[in-house]
């Protein structure tokens, strides 16, 4: 009797373990997409597949089919691979369906608009663009090309032009879900947006900056934008959501990592502006879907980036529509373009960083110092080293030239001694591209340091990426680098950036990232100040940023723009990388 009553017990135990057990378990939540992507003329939200997330709990969420996710995704073969974490699937919106402009509507707080800030917080690698309403669209079938990112990118939709409704009337407010969370805040920050509650009039544009001229180039990273004159009045024609074309090749096989970095950093500077307050639609273009690339769909961008390459440049820019400019991302070299077309020019070019050296070393040079110039003897002359040669002929300032193979670098160390400066710093400028000869160069002014002789090198910015020259010998010799982008590794915002990057695409943000963020942040803040009429205010407005600074400039007769802001920072004897 005992056993028996022993054994009921600890059935019944048993079945009010598996109660609680059945009671606790919760179907994985799933997010309906506010992405989409046209395929074949039939419209699909783009899933990016969650932990715990199966093929019936994502079915059951869009209200389809087992087989219609299957027939969605053959070159899946989900029917025998099943699902992977990171997966981009497709979901018809209905089974089947045609894509019809009513496909772009959102129905629900569930499904409601999801611009890039939404798309980055889930970690996705960008892809092409439907229309403004719904931000940046995943993609189809290709991979990035950067394994780093475990994404798949879809291929471009037939259109990415934003809708007219994309730009919502003064005092429209944005609809919230009634449901939210912290978690809800961070992982879809595009949500809660607080800019859609307020009306457009309230936008006013950023205040004149002071007359201190170095406060104007340089501000406070608590302050980063800035106007340093006075703004002829105009109409103010600011967008509520500021809609971004960015053209790049997502499908080409010339879709490299840093095409890839650079976007995903862009991805990024659009949700943290949305979480301030700023709407930013992305629409990603691929640079051969010419039907998206006209001169009428172009016109309904507010900012236009891309694409990379000068070739590709010069054909977007002949489609140009008049009021409009077009942003080179990444490509130094496409600044000639500027001349004569409606190009602004992103990365300061080489040759003002060139240039900057030299400034940097007179303006630094007393009356004891002596000047010397670096040349690499037989060696042909970049554009680089011949525009640091002609600033110093230019500058009407005495200074001494060594010129040397480098196969005399053992015997050439009478030369250095023959022109150092005994009651002053001795400041070398190296005019040359080849490694092996710029270390040879820095171990002979190392040389010098050993003899106790007070020496200081300017650079161009490539010599940081030189493998053989060991950083012991940079900060030795006193290193002074001019570069378009230089990170402050100290800066808070920066460790922001750096964690938040690593969270959301699992990999270490690079120079392109970096860039990326910064080129988004300048040219939404500008829009949002000045309206979409901002081409008119661009020399004016300058804003310095975490790796990259912009201060544009047109020069006489010039249809374009081009940045002229360096960043300078010094390798100091006592180990330390000083950013001025």
């Amino acid at each position: 009797m005992n056993k028996r009553l022993i054994i009921i017990v600890l059935a019944l135990l048993s079945l009010g373990g598996a109660t609680l057990c059945a009671q606790n378990y919760q179907m994985p939540e799933v997010r309906i997409s506010g992405d989409k992507v046209r395929v074949n003329g039939k419209s699909y939200y783009a899933h990016v597949v969650l932990e715990k997330q199966t093929l019936y709990s994502i079915g059951k969420a869009y209200d389809v089919s087992l087989q219609d996710i299957y027939d969605s995704n053959r070159n899946l073969d989900l029917e025998n691979a099943g699902l992977k974490v990171g997966q981009v699937i497709f979901i018809p919106t209905k089974p089947n369906a045609p894509f019809s402009s009513s496909d772009n509507t959102a129905s629900s707080s569930e499904s409601t608009t999801k611009t890039a800030e939404g798309q980055a917080a889930e970690g996705r690698t960008p892809s092409s663009a439907e229309n403004a309403t719904e931000g940046v669209r995943p993609s189809a079938g290709t991979t990035t090309g950067n394994n780093r990112y475990s994404v798949i990118v879809p291929p471009p939709a037939e259109s990415a032009e934003p809708k007219a409704e994309s730009r919502p009337e003064a005092g429209q407010e944005k609809s919230e879900s009634k449901q939210e969370s912290a978690l809800d805040r961070w992982l879809y920050p595009g949500k809660y947006r607080k800019s859609q509650e307020q009306p457009e009039q309230a936008v006013q544009p950023v205040q004149t900056a002071s007359e201190n001229s170095e406060a104007e180039e340089r501000p406070d990273d608590d302050s980063p934008a800035t106007v340093k004159d006075t703004v002829s009045a105009f109409e103010l024609d600011i967008p509520g959501r500021v809609s971004v074309a960015v053209i790049l090749p997502f499908t080409s096989s010339r879709m490299s990592d840093n095409s890839v970095d650079y976007y995903s950093g862009l991805l990024l500077a659009a949700r943290d502006l949305g979480e301030a307050g700023i709407s930013v639609d992305i629409n990603a273009i691929d640079v051969r879907d010419s039907a998206s690339i006209s001169k009428e769909s172009l016109s309904r961008h507010d900012v236009i980036i891309g694409p990379i390459t000068s070739k590709d440049m010069q054909s977007i820019l002949d489609k140009c529509p008049e009021d409009k400019l077009i942003i080179s991302p990444l490509d130094p070299h496409a600044s000639v373009l500027a001349a004569d077309k409606p190009e602004v020019q992103a990365p300061t070019p080489t040759t003002l960083q060139n240039k900057d050296i030299v400034r940097w070393a007179l303006e630094e040079k007393g009356p004891a110092d002596s000047l010397v110039l670096i040349t690499s003897k037989g060696a042909p002359l970049s554009e680089g080293s011949k525009c640091i040669i002609e600033a110093l002929k230019e500058s009407g300032v005495r200074y001494h030239t060594i010129s040397y193979g480098i196969l005399e670098g053992l015997s050439i160390q009478r030369s250095f001694e023959a022109h150092y400066s005994a009651d002053g710093v001795t400041r070398y400028i190296i005019a040359a591209d080849d490694e092996s000869f710029v270390n040879d160069a820095v171990r002979n002014i190392n040389l010098m340091v050993f003899k106790k002789h007070e020496v200081a090198l300017y650079a161009p910015s490539r010599i940081r990426s030189f493998s053989m020259i060991e950083t012991e010998y940079l900060h030795s010799v006193n290193t002074h680098i001019s570069a378009a982008y230089i990170t402050d590794f100290n800066n808070k915002n920066v460790s922001n950036f750096i964690m938040a990057y690593r969270a959301l695409f699992n990999t270490e943000p690079n120079q392109f990232a970096f860039h990326g963020y910064d080129t988004l942040h300048f040219f939404v803040n500008l829009t949002r100040s000045y309206g979409r009429q901002w081409p008119k205010v661009l020399e004016n407005y300058s804003e310095r940023g975490l790796q990259t600074d912009f201060r544009f400039v047109r020069e006489e007769g010039a249809a374009g723009y081009v940045n002229t802001a360096v960043r300078r920072v010094v390798y100091t004897p006592d180990y330390q990388i000083v950013l001025q």
